[in-house]
Order: C-alpha cells, then sequence, then structure tokens
C-alpha cells in the first residue's frame, strides 16, 4: 500500500514544485497525477545525493498531439540550469526530477505492457521508451509511492506484476551488468570511489530481490551484500562510504579496487544467476 502522507524533503519538495509548475507552463493540464518512487519511496533519500525519480501520468487527451514531445523536452530542458548548477557545486544531478511519462489510461495494465510515452534522466531525454517503467519501479510505487499530484497512488491499481519480479531482474543483470563486470575487470587505471558505489551496490540490490521477493534501498543492499559476501567486505565498505559520504576506508588501498571491486561483482552476480 503506498504512502499518502509522508512529508518530502525540503529539497525534494522544492525541486518537484519548481519541476510541476514548469510542467503546467509548458504543458498546461497534461500532467493529470504523478508520485515519486525510487530511493524516497524506499524511505532512503539521501539529502544533496539521492536523485528523484518521478512518475508523471498523462491526460489520454493528449494523445495523437503533434507537439507533444517537442513540449516534454521544453519541460526537460527547463531542469537543465538547476541540473548544471548543482553539479557545477559538486552536488550531482541530484534534487532534479528523473521522470517517466505514462498514459493515465495505461498505468493500470501490467508493467510489461506499458508502453511510455517519454522519460527523462539528468541530461538525457528519451523520446521512445522509459526504463524505470518496470517491475521494479512499480513495486517501489506500489509500495511506498508518494503522490505529489493527483490521489493517493493506490488509485492507479497498479500491477508490478509479481510473479515477473526475479525474472526481470535477472535479464537485466544479464543486459547491464555482466557486461559492465567485464569492463571492469579488463579496464585499466584506478576506478573512482563512486564507480565502486555503482558497480557493487546496484547488483547487491539485485541479489537481495531474488533471493528475498523485495525491492530495497542501496544501503539495505550493502548490508545484505556485507553479510552474504563476508570475504569482499573491504571493497563493501568502499561502497558504503562513498553512498554514505563518510570517510573512505584507508584499506584497501585505491590501486586495489578495480581488481576487487571486479571480483565481487563476479560473485554476486554468479550467486544471483
Amino acid at each position: 500500500m503506498a504512502r499518502v502522507d509522508t512529508p518530502l524533503p525540503d529539497e525534494v519538495a522544492h525541486a518537484v514544485g519548481t519541476y510541476l509548475r514548469a510542467a503546467d507552463r509548458v504543458l498546461p493540464g497534461g500532467i493529470v497525477a504523478a508520485a515519486v518512487g525510487g530511493s524516497i519511496a524506499l524511505g532512503a533519500h539521501r539529502p544533496g545525493a539521492s536523485d528523484v525519480d518521478l512518475v508523471a501520468l498523462l491526460d489520454d487527451d493528449l494523445r495523437g498531439r503533434r507537439d507533444l514531445l517537442r513540449r516534454l523536452r521544453a519541460l526537460h530542458v527547463s531542469q537543465l540550469p538547476r541540473l548544471l548548477g548543482r553539479a557545477a557545486r559538486g552536488h550531482g544531478f541530484s534534487a532534479c526530477c528523473n521522470t517517466a511519462f505514462v498514459w493515465e489510461s495505461d498505468v493500470s495494465l501490467p508493467v510489461s505492457r506499458i508502453e511510455p510515452v517519454a522519460s527523462h534522466t539528468g541530461e538525457l531525454f528519451d523520446a521512445r521508451g522509459a526504463f524505470d517503467v518496470n517491475p521494479v519501479t512499480w513495486h517501489e510505487l506500489d509500495r511506498g509511492g508518494i503522490p505529489v499530484r493527483g490521489g493517493d497512488v493506490a488509485t492507479w491499481n497498479l500491477d508490478p506484476e509479481p510473479s515477473a519480479l526475479r525474472d526481470w531482474t535477472r535479464q537485466n543483470l544479464r543486459d547491464y551488468w555482466v557486461p559492465l563486470g567485464t569492463r571492469v575487470a579488463t579496464g585499466k587505471g584506478p576506478l573512482s570511489a563512486s564507480r565502486v558505489e555503482w558497480c557493487l551496490l546496484g547488483p547487491a540490490r539485485m541479489h537481495a530481490t531474488i533471493t528475498s521477493g523485495e525491492v530495497i534501498s542501496k544501503d539495505d543492499a550493502g548490508r545484505h551484500a556485507l553479510e552474504t559476501f563476508p570475504e569482499h567486505a573491504p571493497i563493501l565498505r568502499v561502497a558504503l562510504a562513498r553512498l554514505r559520504r563518510t570517510a573512505l576506508p584507508p584499506n584497501p588501498p585505491r590501486t586495489q579496487w578495480r581488481h576487487r571491486t571486479a571480483a565481487a561483482m563476479q560473485a554476486i552476480i554468479a550467486a544471483t544467476l
């Protein structure tokens, strides 16, 4: 059951409010409902670090409107000054809205049957799809999505297809994370702490999902991985320290991060698949 009374962190409320006001200027009446998912829905938001992940429902009366994609692109562009300003101050792309657009009448379909209208993530706009329209995101929304326009997410009648959650997660591992693990293993030069975090906590979340049937935060995934793969604890602690913005542990030294990350990725992915 989605939460209806959870207050948004101040920076998220500001970002979402600014975004929806821009949407109302660019496409008046176009977004009829919207909800925040991702780390915020999981109760794991980190100020200055976490993305703001939105799913926005578009009014079906806009179907066939020739300028729809142009207007959605303009909405994305309206965020770029804020996005670039935060990046210049060392905040990355946090507190900017990453949005997947779907038709209001389609949102109750099984998620695998929904054809997204468009999406944008960071500086990228996709006029043909939305990665976040998938069983994992729908699980997050169904369990903890926070409405920011329209009624309770429960009224969306989401079908996350729980029976497809594990298979979708395994396929995502095969399509993205296995090739990434190969690139990490064969690459040259030291990895950054942010790359260690990305490469380890993503597969760790997927291992937790496949073994438990639940979707958890990166922080919880890191703790799960420490318990499940204790032989890789030193490099997992680097990933968690980067996530939490705490001091990086002195060991292992940076020169070992690449091969230790590759070894931990291989172990987690092998145990997951």
